[in-house]
């Protein structure tokens, strides 16, 4: 008799343990992708929060009102970086000028929750201009500025003049009154008062950021022009303002020609040719006004092999009764490892001026050009041209990844009797 053999179907212990070996490796590898995500995830909240405690601090430049910036965070109200980050959820101490809380609404929800990053460990913050998170097990750090005084220590030079263009002469720099008043970095305010020079200029120095009410006071008529300065990180801007009457006129300011001299004139103001980018400043004539140089902190760069251009308006002459004998542009420049060229440039009448090309040196020198005459007119200055002209510089460099850089311009205005 022939014998039938049975075939059994089904795991046997061996391939169950395989089957579970195999399953079990699929879930722990589907764990650790899970566990790289939320992570991650973690990460890149914390990164956003961190930014936005940023902006409470300093504020956010994005944020533009009548073409000018128009937040500056907790340091803008109150002059000073905060102690700690409760100061951006709730006023540290009876401060005047906390105008808080300064943060957006998704992190303040309670008052406590900003303060910790997505593992639930606390941020880093102590009052300096860093923020850090190590609740990963590594260190993610937010830079709120490169100083403290960049935020806190800004300057502000400008002119005076009354109604007919005359400046206020030995006669009367006293009877004009400058007074500008700051959060005083300890949650009240300041006002803080100067006094003009003969030639009707002046500085206001030790500002913080933020915008702030300037008075011009004429004393003998108690005579007041109020105005809002806007004062911007690592700041050196002009302004320029007149009183509505003749005060000074025939009485020591622009009443004749002094003699023999020079003005020299600082951008104030973009012009018509803004091609070239910054480097430190938010503006670029305000990486090229410096009145002493600060070379490579603050700078305005080529973008390409091709010259680009930029052009600034000057701050007003305060003589114009001389004879103008020259004008003479100048600009401090260096090139970045590759060749580089400038050319200074005068707009004068509508049309631009360029000197002879320069081919720049690997530290910062200065170049310049002068005008005996004005190359549109072809005959002498007038002040009228003087006061409207715009400098400025075009730039290249053959590589376009090593950008030629300049850090100052300013033109010299010669005069004679």
């Amino acid at each position: 008799m022939m014998q039938r053999i049975r075939n059994n179907s089904g795991f046997g212990l061996i391939e169950l343990t395989v089957v579970v070996i195999i399953v079990g490796i699929l879930v722990a590898v589907a764990m650790q992708s899970a566990t790289v995500m939320v992570q991650d995830a973690r990460r890149v909240e914390t990164e956003r929060e961190i930014e936005m405690l940023a902006d409470a601090i300093v504020g956010d430049p994005a944020i533009i009102s009548n073409g000018q910036r128009a937040d500056f965070g907790y340091v803008g109200d109150v002059g000073s970086f905060p102690a700690n980050l409760q100061a951006l959820y709730e006023n540290p101490g009876g401060y005047s000028t906390w105008d808080g809380p300064y943060l957006p609404p998704g992190l303040a929800q309670d008052s406590t929750g900003f303060k910790t990053d997505e593992w639930g460990s606390l941020y880093n913050y102590s009052g300096g201009v860093t923020i850090t998170s190590t609740g990963s097990g590594s260190t993610i750090t937010e830079k709120i500025a490169n100083s403290v005084t960049d935020y806190t220590l800004n300057t502000l030079n400008g002119s005076i003049r009354d109604a007919n263009d005359s400046v206020p002469g030995a006669t009367y720099l006293d009877s004009v009154d400058i007074k500008v008043t700051i959060p005083n970095g300890g949650g009240g305010a300041t006002t803080k008062a100067y006094i003009p020079d003969s030639a009707g200029l002046f500085t206001l120095d030790s500002l913080p950021v933020g915008t702030h009410p300037l008075r011009m006071i004429y004393t003998p008529n108690v005579d007041t022009l109020l105005r809002y300065v806007t004062i911007l990180p690592r700041h050196k801007g002009w302004v320029s303002y007149k009183f509505a009457s003749a005060y000074f006129s025939g009485g020591g300011g622009g009443g004749g020609c002094g003699g023999p001299g020079s003005e020299k004139l600082r951008p104030v103001g973009v012009g018509n040719a803004t091609n070239l980018v910054t480097d430190g400043c938010a503006t670029n004539y305000l990486c090229v006004d410096d009145v002493s140089t600060d070379d490579d902190a603050t700078y305005v760069k080529s973008v390409g092999t091709s010259y680009g251009t930029d052009t600034y308006a000057t701050a007003d002459p305060t003589d114009t009764t001389c004879t103008i004998t020259s004008v003479t542009v100048y600009v401090r420049a260096r090139k970045r490892v590759k060749t580089a060229y400038a050319q200074v440039v005068l707009r004068t009448n509508g049309a631009d001026y360029t000197g002879s090309e320069e081919t720049l040196g690997s530290s910062f020198i200065d170049y310049s050009q002068q005008w005996t005459n004005n190359p549109f007119t072809g005959v002498a200055w007038t002040w009228t041209e003087v006061t409207d002209m715009e400098i400025g510089v075009q730039l290249r460099s053959s590589k376009s990844t090593h950008p030629a850089r300049y850090t100052q311009v300013w033109v010299v205005v010669a005069y004679t009797n």
